[in-house]
């Protein structure tokens, strides 16, 4: 009660705070955000205590500072509130470049408390803010966003994307800096995609006797990097800093071909398996080389599907593709698979051939008749694919897709071949689309990682260690436990960045009062042991 008493009494005593939460300031041209974060008197320590205050604080001078630039008045009349409530993708693009300062002014009080300022140029705001808004008599009009020194550092950004200067950290650990460099790419890099594009915030926020009691923020960012530049880098300390301009585009991923390498490089050059099963007119049920039993005597000729699917997803950008040979061969050696794979299939396809991701469905071709209109013998025919790929390591679905096209021709069997071959590519298309729309957004805003950790002797250590994550790891954004048996705790971690530097991280940094062996790790799972 007496931290609390004096938490209470310092923030009065904080005249910023008590007069404005947010403000324009149009003599520096900049708006304002002030926020405040009370400390969990619960916490064990109050640096503890301080790391969750100053989160919240962030969180609330964001929202400040927000709600400051909703009252500006518009030329037309009326409030740019009125306007951001109206355009879901401005307000996107606003909250961004909001959550992409850094704060200043920060106060640290006795007991964990914190207190801070954000502050943003009103020159880079999007210009469809700068267009609208009424700016006090003497003032100059805003440039907005484009027009400042983002753009002008680097010229104009290539057609059809936004140019974007943004800088990334990242600590050494165990002396090695061209891991923590990398790293600080990838901060760089998804801060960029922030800023540019903006982020939709969905907060949920308990608050009792001015305690945060919970406060998770789930991001989504909507676009991709297309190529960046480093502009500086540098250390401080033992932290990595670099700078970098990315061109941030949100056109369709699948059609450049040069953002689908990178966007590939920066998942780690994933390897796809290609399933599919097939039925042309004339035959009973889907066949495939794979499958056992009289499923299995299919001729090469009838692998339509599976060799337009490969051609499709290697001409999209897809370059460590599984030999179809190789594919059928250990999919047979699991056995029991038809046009579904359960994830213990998938795993064990992942150990015979390294495939990360397996596209498995299934084509269908039927006879529709003939076509008089064409001429004398013309048949018509429709061919239907669907499927789904999954991430071998976890039987995650990536994407799923469905698509049918007709064809005609004299013959069943050759106008059943053009069916699946046009339904194929389309579908394979929509795939590649989908999947890359799947990964920017796991290196953007934040990829499912699933954490098994052994070794753990009590539920309250699980506890423990859950809230250890969240504290001590950087790029975690949330922690959720599926389960806790038999001194096993299996978490679903919410993670910006790569699993290989979040393994990294955990084995080489002291969470706390824990420690962390590493013992399995694949591109979606982490297993690690438990130590104190």
């Amino acid at each position: 009660m007496i931290r609390r008493l004096a938490f209470i009494a310092a923030l009065a005593a904080a005249p910023a705070f008590a007069q404005n939460k947010g403000e324009i300031d149009w003599n520096r041209r900049v708006l304002i955000g002030h926020g405040q974060g009370a400390p969990d008197l619960n916490a064990p320590s109050i640096a503890v205590a301080r790391l969750g205050a100053e989160r919240a604080a962030k969180l609330d001078a964001y929202r400040n500072a927000l709600e400051a630039l909703k009252g500006l008045d518009l030329q037309s009349g009326g409030s740019l509130g009125t306007l951001l409530q109206n355009d879901s993708t401005l307000t996107g693009r606003v909250e961004g470049k909001l959550k992409g300062v850094k704060p200043i002014k920060t106060h640290y009080y006795s007991d964990g408390g914190v207190s801070l300022d954000i502050e943003v140029p009103l020159d880079e705001l999007p210009p469809e803010i700068a267009r609208l808004v009424k700016v006090p008599a003497g003032a100059a009009p805003l440039k907005g966003a484009g027009e400042g020194s983002a753009a002008a550092a680097g010229g104009p950004a290539p057609e059809g994307t936004i140019a974007q200067v943004a800088q990334g950290q990242a600590a050494v650990l165990g002396g090695d800096k061209p891991a923590a460099r990398e790293k600080a790419i990838e901060d760089a890099l998804r801060h960029a995609v922030e800023m540019a594009v903006g982020t939709k915030v969905t907060s949920t926020t308990e608050v009792q006797d001015f305690q945060s009691k919970m406060d998770q923020v789930l991001t989504h960012s909507q676009g991709f990097v297309k190529k960046y530049e480093i502009l500086k880098e540098g250390m401080d300390g033992d932290v990595v800093q670099v700078t970098v301009r990315a061109y941030i585009s949100n056109a369709e991923l699948d059609k450049d071909l040069e953002a689908m390498g990178l966007l590939m490089a920066r998942k780690g050059m994933p390897r796809t398996m290609v399933l599919i099963a097939e039925q042309n007119i004339g035959m009973a049920a889907p066949s495939a080389v794979w499958m056992r039993g009289e499923k299995a005597l299919v001729s090469a000729d009838l692998r339509i599907a599976e060799n337009t699917v490969l051609d499709t997803l290697k001409n999209g950008g897809f370059r460590q593709l599984i030999d179809p040979e190789i594919a059928a061969e250990k999919a047979a050696q699991v056995g029991g698979m038809t046009t579904e794979i359960t994830a213990s299939q998938a795993r064990k396809l992942k150990s015979l051939t390294g495939a990360e991701v397996i596209l498995i469905g299934q084509v269908i071709a039927l006879g529709r008749g003939e076509m008089p209109d064409l001429g004398p013998g013309w048949r018509s025919c429709t061919a239907t694919i669907s499927g789904r790929a999954v991430n071998t390591d976890n039987g995650d679905i990536l994407s799923t897709g469905e698509a049918t096209q007709n064809a005609a021709h004299l013959d069943d069997l050759t106008c059943g071949k053009e069916a699946i071959k046009k339904a194929s590519r389309v579908f394979a298309s929509d795939m590649i689309r989908k999947i890359g729309e799947r990964w920017s957004k796991d290196v953007s805003g934040g990829n499912e990682v699933h954490l098994r950790v052994t070794k753990v002797p009590s539920f309250k250590t699980a506890s423990d260690f859950r809230s250890a994550l969240t504290q001590h790891v950087r790029g975690v954004k949330g922690v959720n436990q599926r389960s806790f048996s038999g001194g096993t705790q299996e978490l679903d971690v919410t993670l910006v960045g790569s699993t290989e530097q979040f393994a990294q991280e955990l084995e080489a940094k002291k969470l706390g009062k824990f420690s962390v062996k590493v013992t399995g790790i694949t591109a979606n799972t982490v297993d690690v042991e438990l130590g104190q």
